[in-house]
């Protein structure tokens, strides 16, 4: 990546044909870009409208990304779900890793009807993170390996490094998650996670799936990826990622 923000980085809306839509929330120094090919996959396919929202902080630069908290993160769902209302009559959610956990905290409160969780960060695997409160005056920057999926550069619009600063937002927000949202959550939820992913512990998936305890068995699955990494949108099992999120969006509970 040349450091330019491509044209097709920002938010994105696609209409469909039909009275229902899909939210989807990038995760932490990613962008829109990472969710639309699944978004083009549901509106061509079944025609669904979609929204791909753009995290405040995000699509600009590293500098703006330090500047924000996860409410700020937050704000930008509850406009995208506003929104999408304005245009369909049911609301899907669907979050890649940090955009995950803001779709966590949605389902708890907004007018969604089904969850999609992909590698929501629960445990993290860089052992870096409990000292990121300390670290960050020493180690302002982390390497975050965005641009190394099989897809045209188009769709790996993210930040090439991570600002520490906002992390710690972060693990606020994964506290939460834990300690009351989860529990909280009563709608059909999937659940997506790649055992190769080296950003978040894959027993997160497993520990989500044990949290949601208003939700009966056969309203949660998870989507186990043998092989796949962190942005699942873009990995190389992305296919039947895009499917599986059809297939449970399409499915009556």
């Amino acid at each position: 990546m040349d450091g330019k923000i491509h044209r097709n980085a920002g938010a994105f809306f696609l209409q469909g044909s039909r009275d229902t839509g899909v939210l989807l929330v990038h995760g932490y120094t990613g962008a829109p870009a990472e969710m639309r090919m699944l978004g083009n996959f549901l509106q061509e396919k079944a025609g669904y409208t979609v929204l791909g929202v753009c995290l405040p902080g995000h699509c600009a630069t590293v500098e703006a990304l330090e500047q924000t908290i996860w409410p700020d993160w937050y704000k930008a769902v509850e406009d995208g779900v506003k929104k999408l209302h304005r245009h369909c009559r049911h609301i899907y959610i669907a979050g890649q890793s940090m955009g995950g956990l803001l779709a966590i905290k949605a389902a708890t409160e907004l007018p969604v009807e089904k969850l999609v969780l992909l590698a929501a960060p629960v445990f993290l695997q860089d052992w870096r993170v409990p000292f990121v409160k300390l670290l960050r005056f020493f180690i302002p920057r982390l390497h975050t390996g965005q641009h190394s999926y099989n897809v045209p550069e188009e769709y790996m619009q993210g930040y090439p490094e991570m600002p520490t600063k906002p992390v710690s937002s972060l693990l606020e927000l994964i506290a939460l998650c834990k300690a009351d949202y989860l529990g909280k959550i009563v709608i059909p939820s999937l659940i997506v996670q790649g055992n190769a992913d080296r950003t978040v512990k894959p027993q997160s998936a497993t520990y989500i799936y044990e949290q949601l305890k208003h939700v009966p068995d056969r309203q949660k699955e998870i989507l186990w990826l043998p092989e796949a990494r962190h942005v699942v949108t873009l990995d190389d099992a992305r296919d039947t990622v895009y499917e599986t999120c059809l297939d449970f969006f399409e499915k009556q509970f």
